[in-house]
């Protein structure tokens, strides 16, 4: 008899699965959201290697040029050449793109996806804003890919992993991240990363409450236990 699949994915970082209550839910999407190089990229991709370690598929949307997939290799190391056939990486050129792959997920996922990760989901959206009401129509777009993201993971039962960047509030202090309010409605958990001296990272888990945090390290290897 096969083995039951787990109701939560493993990001790889056990004080950040703590924060999650265990993992990423299955049929649940995680956002997270911090400034170019907080570590978004690193921990979607620790996540992966967590999916592919117990056999199972992920799939990574990369949006921003070529996908960095020597940082893949080098934190899966000489687990690569097992671990690779069950990771697979698209490309996304523009926001027309992103949404055709989005109303076309049933047939673009490769069979046994079980972790979906889209790397920004902001990058080409915030490319399409222009300055008058052509926004109307870029902000109902992207409203439209999170609910078709959301209603696919909830009926194949899979999870996923958006990253977004970050903008400032106008008079306020802190970052969110960008389309904050298309993105909130649709995220289950939301975790932002913070840069700290060296190769620290503090995250915070922003929703559900209540509000939560750790500190891990960055390495070769992705995000561990600050010990």
């Amino acid at each position: 008899m096969d083995a039951p699949l787990p109701i939560k994915i493993s990001t790889g970082c056990s004080p950040i699965d703590g924060l999650l209550g265990g993992g990423i839910a299955m049929g649940s999407l995680l956002l997270l959201f911090g400034e170019r190089g907080s570590g978004k990229t690193t921990l979607a991709f620790q996540a992966m290697l967590s999916v592919a370690s117990n056999g199972q598929g992920s799939t990574l949307v990369y949006t921003e040029g070529r996908a960095p997939v020597g940082r893949l290799m080098e934190m899966a190391g000489r687990r690569w050449t097992q671990w690779s056939e069950r990771m697979w990486v698209l490309e996304v050129k523009s926001f027309a793109e992103q949404e055709d792959l989005v109303e076309r997920l049933d047939d673009q996922l490769p069979g046994g996806t079980r972790l979906l990760i889209i790397d920004s989901v902001t990058a080409r959206y915030r490319e399409a804003l222009g300055t008058g009401k052509e926004n109307i129509a870029v902000n109902k777009t992207l409203n439209r890919e999170m609910a078709l993201i959301k209603d696919h993971c909830s009926g194949k039962g899979l999870a996923a992993i958006l990253t977004s960047e970050v903008s400032t509030p106008p008079f306020g202090k802190g970052i969110r991240p960008v389309a904050s309010s298309i993105l909130t409605y649709w995220s289950d958990s939301i975790l932002q990363l913070e840069k700290l001296p060296g190769d620290a990272r503090r995250a915070f888990l922003d929703k559900p409450p209540p509000r939560a945090d750790v500190v891990v390290r960055i390495s070769a290897r992705g995000m561990e236990g600050n010990q």
